[in-house]
């Protein structure tokens, strides 16, 4: 393996330095001047990137898990190594302007919630959807639906069905059941292929089911049907809603037109 495969992307080493030693990620963004959702969108591709969640994340706060507080430690220590190591070579300190760095402005990547508790099987689709997606990786339910409740949006889940604690079954339903996220697209993605099991995944409210072992393209391919359909849904409810708006302007014209003839004829 080389480096550019094992290593995670130098931005989102930096962000994650900043998070993990201000322990806000609110405090991260104004000290890279950068939005909120900028630094979480690069500790969830490290996070991904490791299959590992570093933080543990509520409405309330965010604090490094034992396991990041370990991770930050060397990751730190490297940082500033590498950072003296360049003061010394050009014999002055850096200015870094974090704002300009296009890995840290929004983008419209549709993003891909995904929730698996093997690590290998979330590198593999990490794989498949980087440079596509933005990716957002959850080893249980609990904790995708810790980030969900703390704002996290999500276009599209994809759903192991056997883990441990809260299934993929389990877990649909709960999405399903909860106005703010009843509409997100799940694909169950799982090495469970008999009738029963995809009856099941659909009774749950997915809209796909998919066996493994999969191919990259099909994957894909059906992600983005779901996508797309998705983007027509909401452009036709807009389209409606505008509709109805204008409809109801216009009887609400024609009420006040008729009331006025009405006034003048008597």
């Amino acid at each position: 393996m080389t480096l550019k495969n094992d290593l995670p992307p130098l931005t989102s080493l930096l962000v994650f330095e900043a998070a993990g030693r201000l322990g806000s990620f609110s405090d991260a963004a104004r000290e890279l001047n950068v939005t909120r959702e900028a630094v979480s969108r690069q500790i969830r591709a490290l996070e991904s990137h490791l299959g590992l969640s570093l933080f543990e994340r509520n409405a309330n706060n965010t604090a490094l898990r034992d396991w990041g507080r370990h991770y930050h430690e060397a990751v730190s220590l490297h940082l500033d190594s590498l950072a003296q190591a360049s003061r010394a070579i050009s014999g002055e300190t850096p200015t870094v302007h974090a704002a300009t760095d296009p890995a840290l402005d929004d983008g419209d990547a549709a993003c891909i919630l995904v929730v698996d508790d093997l690590p290998a099987n979330i590198r593999r689709l990490h794989d498949v959807l980087r440079g596509r997606y933005e990716v957002v990786a959850h080893t249980n339910a609990p904790d995708a639906l810790d980030w969900l409740a703390a704002g996290g949006r999500a276009d599209l889940a994809l759903l192991d069905v056997h883990m441990t604690g809260m299934d993929g079954y389990a877990l649909c339903r709960r999405l399903k059941a909860d106005p703010q996220h009843a509409r997100l697209p799940v694909i169950f993605l799982t090495n469970l292929d008999t009738p029963q099991d995809e009856t099941e995944g659909f009774a749950a409210g997915a809209c796909d089911y998919i066996a493994r072992p999969f191919a990259p393209a099909v994957l894909l391919a059906r992600i983005e049907v779901q996508l797309d359909l998705r983007k027509t849904t909401a452009a036709l409810e807009a389209l409606l809603e505008r509709r109805a708006d204008r409809l109801e302007r216009a009887e609400a014209l024609l009420t006040r037109m008729q009331r006025e003839i009405a006034d003048y004829i008597g």
